[in-house]
């Protein structure tokens, strides 16, 4: 009895160790791709990651939007009308702060552009040229329109879906903000490890999530690929959150 006893207490013994280094043999664990730098400035980290959202799965976007005939508006054109140092910087919006306002329609101009993997072509994921737009424009900048009270994401989710775009994001209990990961199939550090999406308003590019700015009627979204951090767009991260 003794012997059968010791036989089954090491057999708990090594189930548990075998327990153990399977659970820490993850998938999730040691990643070593963080979301510190580019791929942090269109939100902070998304660590404590929530629910995903993915717009545009299997459709036919994949390789950029068809260029409109109407309501199309020259990428170069903005952000010119409003500059970045004389516009009123809005404060991040708390999430449980947000309401929105379905009886008041606003306008906004709404650009998602990825033309520095174009000058970058030898660091881009080659496995991922197919979904590369010729000319580097996702979603063609045009008027859109958005309630009193949405935000940046909002506008980025109805579009992507509307448009059968591609776009992929976390949630970030911690930080209560949305993470964009990809759009259009691109990806954070698809080409280099500095590469990332990043939004702009109105010439400025904010330091915290796109669920926390509160758009107002006539802002201008961009929503721009960097392969450098931010410094190939015109928006070093590092100095924007110096700057805010």
């Amino acid at each position: 009895m003794k012997r059968i006893a010791l036989k089954v207490s090491m057999l708990c013994l090594v189930l548990a160790i075998s327990l153990a280094v399977f659970a820490g043999c993850g998938p999730n664990s040691g990643e070593g791709g963080t979301k510190d730098g580019a791929a942090e400035t269109n939100t902070q980290s998304a660590e404590t990651q929530g629910s995903v959202e993915k717009t545009g799965e299997g459709s036919e976007a994949a390789g950029g939007q068809d260029k409109p005939a109407t309501n199309e508006i020259e990428p170069e054109q903005l952000g010119e009308s409003k500059s970045p140092d004389t516009q009123a910087k809005p404060a991040p919006a708390a999430t449980e702060d947000t309401k929105v306002n379905k009886k008041v329609e606003y306008h906004a101009t709404l650009l998602i552009s990825c033309k520095t993997i174009l000058d970058n072509l030898e660091s881009f994921d080659q496995s991922k040229l197919e979904v590369l737009p010729e000319n580097g424009i996702v979603y063609y900048a045009k008027d859109v329109e958005f309630y009193e009270g949405e935000t940046v994401y909002d506008v980025l989710l109805r579009e992507t879906r509307s448009g059968r775009i591609h776009m992929e994001s976390v949630s970030s209990p911690v930080y209560g903000s949305a993470y964009i990961e990809g759009i259009n199939n691109i990806y954070e550090f698809d080409c280099g490890e500095l590469s990332g999406w990043m939004y702009r308003v109105n010439g400025w590019f904010p330091s915290y999530g796109c669920s926390r700015y509160v758009l107002k009627d006539g802002d201008q979204i961009e929503w721009l690929y960097t392969c450098d951090l931010g410094r190939d767009i015109g928006g070093d991260w590092k100095q924007q959150r110096s700057d805010n």
